[in-house]
């Protein structure tokens, strides 16, 4: 029994003393969760909570002596000495608010006037040079599939059956999620041409699917593998829509082809430099649509008469003042939104946004496609600076893809006698699919850089993410 005990004991010290703690912020009152809570340390350095409330914390990388903070728009600040914190949960008192005559009548101002400041002082309070910023970016995916039926199959392939296509469509994930983690160093501002990025270290995950449909996969490539010609292409016809799509990725590599080699390398790098290219434009797409950006879609500040605003509040933002306005579009504006305004120095320091209606939506010719959610949140800081910058941005996106056409699936080669027409795969398609994805984008450091010593910064970039079954904390320990 005392071994029992003992073990029990043991086991429980060692979850609370792990690698990471996980902690949820939540309403001492209500205990709802508070989302995007402001998580500090005594050098200023920190996260924010996601939308539930939680965050989490690296152990080993914690310094007794240093301290805890947490706080949250609206709610009293809690500080912790870190050789004593190993709470789960944190307790936020809703805080009242009371604000002094004198900052009341000194600040009675109506929303379009605070809007005018906010452009008066763009240039003293946001940053446009060059900057160099340490980014965590962080994509996940969920894609389901809400109709999959295939009919009026026909294949000149013998071992590309109607068995085959039952047995991939029986055994077919109808739900798919995917997880992108990327560190990085990105230097640019908001010219088209500034940008560029050296990527740390990357990681992913995503259903590999179970064992059975694995072997289906395989047999299916082993069944193209042995009836297609490397050198073929496939001509794709639905109706009067068509195209060609190369054959690529079923030959195998010959090892004592040095042609075959070097074809494979250079497939490598090119892999290495889109990913790099990838990561590098949605970074770009961030920056370019920040609100004081003028061909940004949140263009409250900007493009003022296109919005109604409401009469501004004061309350308090972590331990600033800020103004509260609620911008709702006048005519076909897409988003809505509420800005958060220093008090003192007129910089919108956050930003809500979600959309009204459909980004895009198009139905024709038995194709759909419904862009209807873009919701997110826009923070920006000083830095080492005395300037704001991004320092956080966060988008939930959802899209829905459908199609119910005839697809022809033509295999062609130029290079044998007679005729180019190969084989052909046939059939109906009906298929309605929904994606939905949030993308978080974290600066931990910002600092402005000179023209000079970002032209001297070469891209190297090597790094391809790591897949894992599943995110685990003690990959980004040693950052």
């Amino acid at each position: 029994m005392k071994k029992l005990i003992f073990l029990f004991v043991l086991l429980f010290a060692s979850n609370i003393y792990s690698q990471s703690l996980k902690v949820k912020v939540l309403d001492s009152v209500s205990f709802a969760p508070i989302p995007y809570a402001t998580v500090y340390f005594s050098n200023n350095k920190g996260i924010i909570s996601d939308e539930n409330g939680i965050f989490e914390l690296i152990i080993r990388e914690l310094k007794n002596q240093d301290s805890l903070f947490v706080s949250s728009m609206g709610y009293k600040k809690a500080s912790f000495s870190l050789n004593e914190f190993r709470d789960t949960i944190v307790f936020l008192p809703p805080k009242p608010i009371f604000l002094d005559d004198v900052i009341l009548t000194n600040r009675n101002l109506s929303s379009k006037e605070i809007i005018k400041k906010v452009i008066e002082n763009f240039d003293r309070n946001y940053e446009k040079g060059i900057t160099k910023n340490k980014i965590f970016l962080s994509r996940k995916a969920k894609g389901t599939i809400e109709k999959f039926n295939i009919n009026k199959f026909k294949s000149s392939i013998q071992e590309i059956d109607n068995s085959l296509l039952d047995s991939i469509s029986a055994n077919l994930s109808k739900e798919e999620n995917y997880g992108l983690e990327t560190l990085c160093y990105y230097f640019g501002n908001d010219q088209d041409e500034n940008q560029k990025i050296n990527l740390v270290k990357a990681r992913e995950t995503y259903n590999k699917g179970d064992e059975l449909l694995q072997s289906l996969n395989k047999r299916l490539e082993e069944s193209l593998k042995k009836n297609l010609k490397s050198d073929s292409y496939f001509k794709i016809k639905s109706g009067i829509f068509g195209g060609d799509l190369d054959i690529d990725g079923l030959e195998e590599v010959d090892s004592t082809d040095l042609e075959s080699i070097k074809k494979f390398q250079d497939k490598e790098i090119k892999r290495n430099e889109n990913f790099a290219k990838y990561q590098r434009n949605l970074l770009k797409s961030f920056y370019a649509d920040t609100f004081f950006n003028k061909d940004s879609s949140l263009n409250f500040i900007l493009k003022p008469n296109k919005y109604n605003f409401s009469n501004p509040k004061l309350n308090y933002l972590g331990d600033k003042l800020v103004y509260i306005i609620d911008c709702t579009p006048k005519g076909r504006s897409k988003f809505e939104g509420t800005l958060y305004i220093d008090a003192e120095d007129f910089a919108v320091i956050r930003l809500d946004f979600q959309n009204v209606r459909p980004l895009f939506k198009l139905k024709i010719l038995g194709v759909s496609v419904n862009r209807y959610l873009s919701k997110g949140k826009v923070l920006l800081s000083k830095f080492n600076n005395e300037k704001y910058n991004l320092s956080y941005f966060r988008v939930n996106f959802g899209q829905k893809f459908g199609i119910d056409r005839p697809i022809r699936l033509i295999e062609k080669n130029k290079n044998v006698k007679g005729r180019r027409k190969q084989n052909e795969i046939s059939f109906r398609l009906d298929l309605a699919v929904q994606n939905e994805r949030v993308t978080e984008l974290q600066v931990f450091e910002s600092s402005p850089i000179e023209l000079k010593d970002f032209e001297n910064i070469k891209e190297n970039n090597k790094v391809l993410p790591e897949y894992l079954e599943k995110f685990t904390t003690n990959f980004w320990e040693e950052f």
